[in-house]
Formats: C-alpha cells, structure tokens, sequence
C-alpha cells in the first residue's frame, strides 16, 4: 500500500498544526474517495474517535510502546 493508506491499522503517534497536545491510537479508516481532501481517522487511547485531514498532519510515526 502507498501514500496514506499505508497508516491502516498501525498504532500511531500523530502531532498535528491545530492542536496543543498529541494523539496517540489506532488508525481505524484513511478515506481518499474525496481527494485532494484524505481523511485520516483513529481511535484515540481514551476510547474516543478523533478524525484528521491530512494537510493538518505534520509528524505521523508508528508508535513503538504499543
């Protein structure tokens, strides 16, 4: 898989432009049917869905603790 696609299903450490503090989950869904928008969504480690567009990512890693 390439581009954004690949981050399905992986665990991941996200910083993004818009907010204070990092998100840390699991990437449960990375929707391009809408291109140029691509939306990333994850479950955070609270529980809770949090949904990302991709131009507001600016460091995506694996996260290796989990």
């Amino acid at each position: 898989m390439d581009g954004w696609k690949y981050w399905e299903g992986k665990k991941v450490f996200i910083i993004s432009k818009n907010s204070s503090h990092p998100y840390t989950g699991e990437v449960i869904e990375v929707d391009d049917s809408k291109e140029p928008l691509i939306w990333i969504t994850i479950i955070d480690k609270y529980g809770s869905r949090v949904q990302l567009v991709h131009s507001e990512i600016l460091t995506i890693k694996e996260d290796a603790k989990r």
